[in-house]
């Protein structure tokens, strides 16, 4: 698959990260809070329209990620791993719909 448009990019732990290199996305394994946000910067300079981030890697760069709330592109999403279980991707998710829609989604997190 070529990825020359450049639309999707994963950063998080390689063991998991790496499972995404074979539908054709561009994976990174940076997992340092700084190193995540310079990658994230960097993609965004490329070009790239969405960026996914393993949930505890997302975790700690929330702040981050808060300020780029009026940012259209690129959509930066926490995504759920195998290790993780601090519905942290969900809460944003369930805050940004909020959000966007005046909605608030039903459920416990």
């Amino acid at each position: 698959m070529n990825n020359s448009n450049k639309a999707i990019a994963v950063i998080g732990e390689q063991a998991i990260v790496k499972v995404f290199r074979a539908i054709g996305y561009d994976c990174y394994y940076d997992t340092e809070p700084e190193a995540v946000i310079h990658r994230c910067q960097t993609l965004e300079t490329a070009g790239y329209k969405i960026i996914l981030i393993l949930e505890k890697t997302a975790a700690q760069i929330g702040k981050y990620l808060d300020s780029r709330a009026g940012i259209p592109y690129p959509i930066i999403m926490p995504i759920p791993d195998t290790v993780t279980h601090s519905h942290y991707g969900m809460q944003r998710l369930n805050q940004n719909f909020e959000k966007a829609m005046g909605i608030k989604l039903g459920g416990n997190l």
